[in-house]
């Protein structure tokens, strides 16, 4: 029978670890989320991690910016957080207008507030990851999920589907630390199957909706579907056919319920232990 892997209940243990970490923080942990402009996304993310954050005693700080911003006015703001003792995390909330080019403003954050894990210097922890290093959120989420649901990595065969710089990239490199033998994909990848049939584990982070189909992978493959995808009728998908890999599949994440589910949690969890870790330096 195939283990649905829900994201819910590996974001229910990370929630509860922040929770016992705050509880006990004698200054409340703050977390500053900006956002610039009015991207309904945006601003339903912002809302979700402001709700998750409260939840478990650490304060949500919004600040908002409109789309007209001009880069050094929004470089002031973010130095302003970088420098205030209360601010523990600093989330971006994409998307950004064209005056403010994605890892450019990323990289004005001081790396260890960095929470998204986006900036060049903790793009470049991946290589050699340690425990507390704030690597990036979403691949952080993916090994998250495996470890919960004890799914072993030494030694097996992964192929990542998706060489993007927030997901793909730095989640190769994490799968190495880790002893995986590991095969990196795109959609454009010729002969996609030749690499995904032949894996244990299957992640697929392009946005690309039922780009990978039952044919496409082994019986008892585990498989990880991180893509975001919305039909024009608006429901969200992600980037494999569930019903049909799921017949063949050991284990599978469903989409919504997977990996997003976890992201916002080991966001409040991240900001807790660094809250932590800054009161221990007091």
């Amino acid at each position: 029978m195939t283990k649905l892997l829900k994201g819910q209940d590996v974001a229910a243990s990370l929630l509860e670890k922040a929770a016992e970490i705050t509880v006990h923080l004698e200054v409340p942990a703050q977390a500053a989320l900006v956002r610039v402009g009015s991207d309904p996304a945006a601003k339903g993310y912002q809302r979700s991690a402001a709700k998750i954050l409260d939840k478990v005693g650490v304060v949500p700080v919004v600040q908002t910016f409109d789309s007209l911003v001009s880069f050094a006015r929004f470089k002031r703001a973010i130095q302003h957080l970088n420098v205030d003792p209360s601010i523990s995390a600093i989330l971006l909330l994409s998307p950004f207008p064209q005056q403010l080019p994605r890892f450019q403003v990323q990289d004005l954050i001081t790396p260890n507030k960095d929470i998204d894990g986006l900036t060049r210097s903790n793009l470049g922890k991946t290589l050699a990851p340690r425990v507390d290093d704030l690597v990036p959120l979403t691949a952080a989420a993916v090994l998250e999920l495996l470890s919960f649901y004890q799914i072993p990595l030494r030694g097996k065969k992964v192929t990542v589907v998706g060489a993007s710089l927030t997901v793909g990239r730095p989640l190769v490199n994490l799968l190495l630390s880790r002893h995986a033998t590991v095969s990196v994909c795109d959609e454009f990848t010729p002969n996609l199957a030749e690499f995904t049939r032949n894996a244990d584990i299957v992640v697929t982070a392009v946005g690309h909706p039922q780009l990978l189909s039952a044919e496409m992978v082994q019986p008892g493959v585990v498989v990880v579907d991180v893509g975001t995808n919305y039909t024009d009728e608006g429901h969200l998908v992600g980037d494999v056919d569930f019903n049909g890999v799921a017949a063949k599949a050991a284990a599978i994440t469903p989409v919504p319920g997977g990996v997003g589910a976890i992201t916002t949690a080991l966001l409040a969890y991240r900001t807790a232990r660094i809250a932590q870790n800054n009161a221990l330096k007091r």
